[in-house]
């Protein structure tokens, strides 16, 4: 059971701690004193905020401390102009050039995707970042054979029926409109290797993990990826989630052998980065499919 304390002499008794639990176990009685519902203890989850309201530092919770789980925040400034002119200015990066994206920078993005919010903490996404450049380049081969031989099954009339009860119903008919058309098309380029548009010679990539047999954090990874991606445009890198990636990666043991994938992980994401070796001159509009207001 989770053990939470209030220091009696610095608390104000401003109730705030309360007021942000996400479950509501902290109450103030009529007297105006602090107490923790019983039956709600077990249901604190260490997401720290209470712990991060407080202006006085006055209340603890099991295995959180100030001095390593929190940090001061910066100034509460607007931002909403450079905000917006991060997301205008962002865009796809499928081009590299040849400047190689050092481990200070990897880390900065590493940091800003443990600051995304998960579903219910501790964070539990894993990550696995790829600096080494030649790596990338000597799964390719491996990625192609894969995907060879999925679109010869896609169209052979008794695989297809065990494909599409794999991946569902949804997934498949993506794959039908749209990767398989365009692997197609491509395959015999990334064969004879004029052309790589699964890996986009990128000089490095970050594949984001979760436990097999643990949660459903497929939602915390796909919001983190996104955090990932706008810090990688703040620090002037080009990025993109390659959705061709890691299906391959998940699936073929050469693969995740090589990228050090545990039996225990799975690959549910995967971005590509690198500095872009061509500048956007143009931001391009696009609209939302539906908005309804209430």
């Amino acid at each position: 059971m989770n053990q939470l304390m209030i220091n009696e002499s610095s608390c104000k008794r401003c109730m705030l701690c309360g007021e942000v639990c996400p479950n509501k176990i902290i109450r103030k009685n009529a007297d105006k004193e602090m107490y923790f519902l019983q039956e709600r203890l077990s249901l604190c989850f260490k997401c720290g905020q209470c712990m991060a309201v407080c202006s006085t530092e006055s209340i603890t919770v099991e295995s959180l401390s100030y001095e390593k789980d929190f940090f001061d925040l910066p100034a509460q400034e607007s931002c909403e102009e450079e905000f917006f002119n991060l997301l205008y200015s962002r865009r796809a990066i499928r081009n590299f050039s040849d400047k190689k994206v050092t481990k200070e920078v990897l880390e900065k993005i590493v940091k800003a995707i443990s600051l995304a919010p998960p579903g219910f903490p501790p964070i539990k996404t894993q990550l696995i970042v790829v600096q080494d450049q030649h790596l990338i380049k000597d799964a390719l081969p491996l990625m192609i054979e894969l995907y060879d031989f999925l679109v010869k099954a896609v169209n052979h009339p008794i695989k297809k029926i065990f494909i599409k009860k794999e991946v569902g119903k949804k997934r498949f008919a993506t794959m039908q409109q749209h990767l398989i058309p365009l692997l197609e098309k491509r395959l015999p380029s990334l064969k004879d290797g004029s052309e790589d548009t699964i890996t986009r010679n990128a000089p490095a990539m970050i594949l984001f993990l979760a436990d097999r047999n643990g949660e459903d954090i497929q939602e915390d990874i796909h919001i983190a990826a996104s955090f990932g991606l706008l810090a990688a445009h703040a620090l002037g890198l080009g990025s993109s989630i390659m959705d061709i990636i890691h299906p391959a990666i998940e699936k073929k043991k050469e693969l995740r052998k090589m990228f050090h994938v545990s039996d225990d992980q799975e690959v549910v994401a995967s971005m590509i980065l690198g500095y872009p070796k061509y500048k956007y001159q143009k931001g391009i509009k696009r609209e939302i499919k539906n908005v309804k207001w209430l």
